[in-house]
């Protein structure tokens, strides 16, 4: 029997890429799943499907609501809190991300992706942290990027937020120890979802000759990191990655910063000049 099987779950971001693959899963190995998203007709469509995945006894819900509007939050947990007869897993996964350069990024676009990124999943924690402070058990994990350990070209109003996360997961991993609440922090690389689509849309050619060859940016797919993600929350651990590639640049990066800097900054230095000769030669 799965470790999910009768687990009470909520999921923000829950209506696509990783939280949507991550319901999914969750419906497969018997767990009653509550997601919120913006998108009414992608949520509708999600819970669609975990109802087809899901058995008889499994509770099913959503709300459209925006994180962050802390009031809307908590009032869209106590919904939750209702219809799911309780929580045993919190996933904070919202998120998006814009690229470019301090030059070229409107300030709105540091502040948005904080909004949404960091505080996005401060209003839920803090939305839901009365109950599990009463219940004293149960599992908060929090979604942030391997841009929350180290950061790239253009990459720096994202990092920014994704950053945020982790010092804020790693206080309330301490605070939460005297309520028997385990945290625990994921971080995925470049993974397959309309988010990524998204975020393409505006990348700089510079970064798209950067990605596609830089020994950092593994892509997965969103059920591979759903399932890494839930399992470091059974496991209880406190980091969790997609792989062991993902595991191997943040060993490097700790240990061996100048290193991993040496290796972003000649890739950054090559990627440059063929993006030049594709210049030169249109």
């Amino acid at each position: 029997m799965s470790w999910f099987q009768g687990k009470k779950v909520f999921i923000s971001g829950g209506s696509a890429g990783i939280g949507r693959a991550t319901a999914e899963l969750l419906a497969k190995q018997g767990a009653s799943v509550f997601i919120i998203a913006r998108g009414e007709e992608r949520l509708k469509e999600t819970v669609a499907a975990l109802v087809a995945l899901g058995a008889e006894g499994q509770v099913f819900g959503s709300a459209s609501v925006d994180v962050t509007q802390p009031d809307d939050v908590k009032n869209v947990a106590a919904q939750a809190l209702e219809q799911l007869g309780g929580l045993d897993v919190l996933i904070c996964n919202s998120g998006f991300a814009r690229t470019g350069t301090t030059d070229t990024l409107e300030a709105s676009h540091y502040t948005d992706m904080l909004d949404v990124n960091y505080l996005g999943h401060v209003n839920v924690v803090r939305a839901f942290l009365p109950h599990f402070i009463a219940q004293k058990h149960g599992d908060i994990s929090l979604v942030t990027s391997m841009m929350g350990f180290m950061s790239v070209w253009a990459y720096g109003a994202y990092s920014a937020s994704k950053f945020a996360i982790v010092g804020f997961a790693e206080a309330l991993r301490q605070e939460m120890l005297f309520h028997d609440v385990r945290v625990t922090l994921f971080y995925p690389t470049t993974t397959k979802t309309p988010g990524l689509e998204a975020e393409n849309e505006s990348k700089p050619p510079l970064l798209w000759q950067l990605e596609s060859e830089s020994a950092f940016n593994k892509t997965y797919e969103a059920s591979q990191a759903a399932e890494a993600l839930l399992k470091g929350v059974r496991k209880g651990r406190f980091i969790n990655f997609c792989g062991f590639d993902t595991w191997l640049v943040y060993t490097a990066n700790r240990l061996f910063p100048g290193f991993t800097r040496w290796m972003s900054d000649g890739e950054l230095r090559k990627a440059a000049k063929k993006v030049e000769s594709k210049k030169a030669a249109d």
